[in-house]
């Protein structure tokens, strides 16, 4: 597939600095890997030649390069409304989220919630503490799509979380924000409102798909809703890759409620003189050995990127508004094909469809194979779009590492041997109305064969 470099016409404020992404292909994927505008390719190159000519100074003690990246994680909790010792700068979320589920001192009689829908940044370590220490996993069940695209936020969070006691007084709740599979968005702070009514301790929240996307100043969104928020600044962001961000609230927080894993700054808790003198936790996360710290520093580029472009209110719009157009053309062409909820609260930048027979649209096909070909089909046509999987977790006692035979018809990856597929399109700031246009073009004519 031939992809054009002829610059692109009709743009709004900031899109003509993606000077990357070619013409007559349409990129509809920001939900996996992000772009950058060239302002952040700029910075970045330049602060890997000041690296290159002075390796020791940038790592020591350069007050943008150096291993503590006060200056970075500064401006990210200014761009986030919280205060330099919450924020600790990660690679990206699968970082953030382990460090957070190693670091807490769970023990053999905690209980951790999550959905069955959870990304294997959420899944993999949950594996490990229930292997490891034998903890009680509580898998929460999504409604079905049919279900879901009628429901609204009170509606979902009540199936999700009700208040029974196999929820009450668990450790931990530990969700995404948006998620990868159908594009629900949880507000968080209806979310939060539950946790306290059900005495949960802890709200860990995985918000790859909601940092970039959405406007993080909404009430809805703000990260201090809950206890620990990691996420990527590679993708809807559209940062340098391997650069991301963990959010810790509680700024005392200490061994032995949290030890700091991924550090070299387990020595610094030792003293005993209490959480109120001891090292922020998220600076002992971030010493943790030489990271990619020049990518790190060129976020303040990225920052400014958001600034110049009108804020964070003006993405969200932007984003939203084209998921719309996408949503609303599934629904009237194919309303059974949906799986993205309609309800606008809930409403993300991505959008999940069973692929159809376009002559027959109540007939919906869920095979991997079918909808693989589907996505191929569609990249031959010069749209980008991902096929996502669901549900992603099973959590059921039949699944063993110790003693696991390899012919048995469940493995131990945790993921359900009944699974469906879909299409998922991720509609970035990049993007234009024109872009989903010939998305829709595109899918017409792939779906009509």
């Amino acid at each position: 597939m031939k992809k054009s470099k002829k610059k692109r016409s009709g743009l709004v404020k900031g899109q003509s600095d993606f000077t990357q992404l070619p013409t007559k292909f349409v990129y509809l994927n920001n939900g996996t890997e992000g772009s950058m505008p060239v302002s952040v390719i700029k910075a970045l190159n330049k602060n890997l030649k000041k690296w290159a000519n002075d390796p020791t100074t940038s790592y020591e003690t350069d007050p943008v390069l150096g291993k503590r990246q006060k200056k970075n994680r500064q401006a990210m909790a200014q761009f986030l409304g919280v205060q330099l010792n919450n924020i600790c700068l990660t690679d990206n979320t699968t970082m953030g989220l382990s460090m957070v589920m190693m670091g807490l001192n769970f023990k053999p009689e905690d209980k951790l919630v999550i959905t069955n829908h959870e990304h294997p940044c959420v899944t993999s370590p949950t594996w490990i503490l229930k292997q490891k220490l034998g903890i009680q996993v509580e898998v929460r069940d999504f409604p079905q799509p049919a279900e879901l695209s009628r429901m609204d936020a009170g509606q979902l969070i009540d199936y999700l979380f009700p208040d029974t006691p196999e929820l009450r007084n668990a450790t931990a709740l530990c969700i995404s924000h948006t998620y990868n599979t159908t594009g629900v968005r949880l507000p968080l702070d209806k979310v939060k409102q539950r946790t306290d009514k059900l005495n949960i301790r802890y709200l860990i929240v995985d918000g790859a798909q909601g940092l970039g996307m959405l406007d993080m100043s909404k009430a809805e969104n703000q990260v201090d809703n809950c206890d620990f928020y990691a996420a990527p600044t590679h993708k809807w962001m559209n940062g340098p890759p391997g650069t991301g961000v963990l959010y810790i609230k509680n700024r005392q927080l200490c061994p032995p409620e949290f030890y700091p894993p991924l550090s070299q700054k387990m020595g610094a808790y030792m003293s005993g003189d209490g959480a109120h003198s001891c090292l922020p936790m998220v600076e002992a996360l971030t010493v943790r050995g030489c990271s990619m710290i020049p990518a790190n520093a060129a976020l303040t580029k990225l920052l400014k990127f958001f600034d110049k472009i009108g804020g964070q209110a003006k993405v969200e719009r932007h984003i939203l508004g084209l998921s719309c157009t996408v949503r609303d053309f599934i629904a009237s062409q194919s309303p059974d094909s949906l799986i993205s909820p309609t309800d606008n609260e809930l409403q993300s930048g991505l959008v999940s469809f069973y692929p159809f027979n376009w002559a027959h649209p109540q007939t919906c096909f869920k095979d991997k194979n079918g909808v693989i070909a589907v996505v191929d089909k569609l990249l031959e046509e010069g749209v980008q779009v991902r096929y996502v999987p669901f549900p992603t977790v099973d959590f059921s006692d039949e699944c063993k590492l110790q003693g696991h035979e390899p012919d048995l018809i469940r493995d131990c990856s945790g993921e359900p041997v009944e699974q469906t597929f879909a299409i998922r399109v991720s509609t970035g700031y990049f993007n234009t109305p024109e872009d989903v246009k010939l998305f829709m073009k595109a899918l017409k004519k792939v779906l009509s064969v």
